[in-house]
């Protein structure tokens, strides 16, 4: 099959064009490592400066997932609870009134998954990223912080971030951008990645720029400051690979030694959904997503199970979309205030996608029995076949008799068949496919929970 990139780098500069973006990086992770790269536009208008593989971009909230993984982190190591009130890690938050009368304490886990009851906070959260701790203190004391009662409903929350960078610094002991330095983007090798953008300038850097009445104009730069967890990084795409990279090498759980920066586990928990299902990215409609820490979830009909962020600033736009179960990331930047970035990375991944292999899930010697028990069965069309292999429950719940009418009539229908494939789903499960002299019969295996598991559900269908 041709390579894809080529495809890349054609949707990559349209897309600049397109949607009227300044400049443009996007990545490509596959097989842990940055596979692709691809620019478009320029970094700095006034200079006629071009966008290059490293140029930094303010990943804005794509750093969310980050703090999440750094909480998680210290979740880990027994430094804290996520069920825990945040009083317990914030103590001036104890003098917040609550909610309601009967409101729940907010908890860390309520603020990583945005239901802590604080209102959608994106235009103000974008333009204090600068905020001192005694300016924070001081919210914290005299803000009127809650819409709802925490744990009701899901409301994107960058406060709520903000209080978890908190977090991290009082238990840590040390500001949550070193801390978040120390543990994750130095071992990681991200040396380019910082939260300080004022610094980051003085580089290879892409101004952030707006477009009124079809003129262009800079947006300042907002600087470092208490609020920054919930948005503050900026990086370039080969720092950002390796973040992802890690990220997609959590997958699939599997025995080897954990590396770190943070257990697979933990990686892994951060796209489960934890948050009540809420309206997923508008430009294609899917089943609905949900929240996890840091992390949205959502099932596609195409790609399969999708994780992803977006992120926005004055001045930019970024998102990033991991197909976990084949391996692949792919993320983009853009130096536009709010670029629709989660546009590109969905339209980079369906182009991907005929390319990539399909996920293997290793056949159990459970399964595999099963199996054998199962296609046995069809060949004699009698369920005595497979007898020594079937759960306690399963003629329980349909009678011999009715299970050799249905293998009977299938037979008639069908002929003779042989095994073609097994589609394992789990250990413990999944399809499997024969091949009949007059069409497939798919069969849909289920095991119990048994010492030695045994076949607690058997269907089958045959494909048309």
């Amino acid at each position: 099959m041709a390579s894809p990139f080529a495809g890349i780098d054609a949707a990559v500069a349209a897309f600049a064009q397109e949607q009227q973006i300044p400049g443009l990086a996007a990545g490509i992770v596959q097989d842990g490592r940055l596979v692709h790269a691809a620019t478009a536009g320029l970094a700095d208008i006034e200079a006629a400066r071009p966008v290059a593989t490293d140029t930094a971009f303010r990943i804005a909230s794509m750093t969310k997932n980050m703090t999440a993984l750094a909480i998680l982190s210290l979740r880990d190591q027994g430094r804290l609870a996520l069920d825990a009130p945040l009083s317990q890690y914030v103590p001036q938050f104890a003098a917040v009134a609550p909610a309601t009368s009967d409101s729940p304490p907010v908890s860390l886990r309520h603020l990583l998954t945005h239901v802590a009851g604080f209102v959608t906070d994106d235009p103000w959260g974008d333009r204090v990223l600068g905020m001192t701790p005694a300016e924070f203190d001081q919210l914290i004391a005299n803000g009127k912080l809650f819409a709802r009662p925490p744990g009701i409903a899901f409301e994107y929350s960058n406060l709520g971030y903000a209080l978890l960078g908190r977090v991290l610094t009082n238990v840590s002991g040390e500001p949550y951008q070193s801390f978040i330095r120390r543990t994750i983007l130095k071992p990681l090798g991200m040396t380019r990645t910082t939260f300080d953008a004022i610094e980051a300038s003085r580089g290879d850097y892409a101004w952030g720029y707006r477009l009124d009445d079809d003129a262009w104009s800079r947006e300042r730069i907002e600087p470092d400051g208490e609020v920054g967890a919930m948005g503050g990084l900026a990086t370039t795409v080969p720092d950002y690979a390796c973040y992802v990279a890690f990220l997609l090498g959590a997958w699939p759980p599997r025995d080897d030694p954990d590396q770190g920066p943070v257990r697979r586990s933990s990686v892994r928990e951060m796209g489960l959904w934890h948050a009540p299902p809420h309206a997923d990215d508008p430009d294609r409609p899917s089943p609905p997503g949900a929240y996890g820490y840091g992390l949205n979830n959502a099932a596609d009909s195409e790609l399969g199970r999708r994780l992803h962020h977006a992120g926005g600033l004055p001045g930019y736009g970024s998102h990033v979309l991991m197909i976990p179960d084949k391996g692949v990331g792919v993320f983009a930047f853009g130096n536009r205030t709010y670029a629709p970035m989660s546009r590109l990375t969905l339209q980079l991944a369906t182009i991907l996608h005929p390319s990539l292999p399909k996920p293997k899930v290793a056949t159990s010697p459970y399964l595999e029995r099963a199996v054998a028990a199962a296609v046995a069965a069809y060949a004699a069309g009698d369920i005595a076949a497979a007898q020594h292999v079937l759960a306690v429950n399963f003629l329980l719940d349909m009678p011999a008799r009715l299970r050799n009418a249905e293998l009977a009539a299938l037979k008639g229908k069908l002929g003779e068949g042989r095994l073609e494939k097994i589609e394992p789903v789990h250990a413990l499960g999944g399809a499997v496919t024969l091949a009949c002299e007059r069409g497939r019969l798919k069969a849909t295996i289920i095991l119990s929970p048994d010492p030695e598991p045994g076949i607690q559900k058997l269907t089958f269908a045959v494909e048309e």
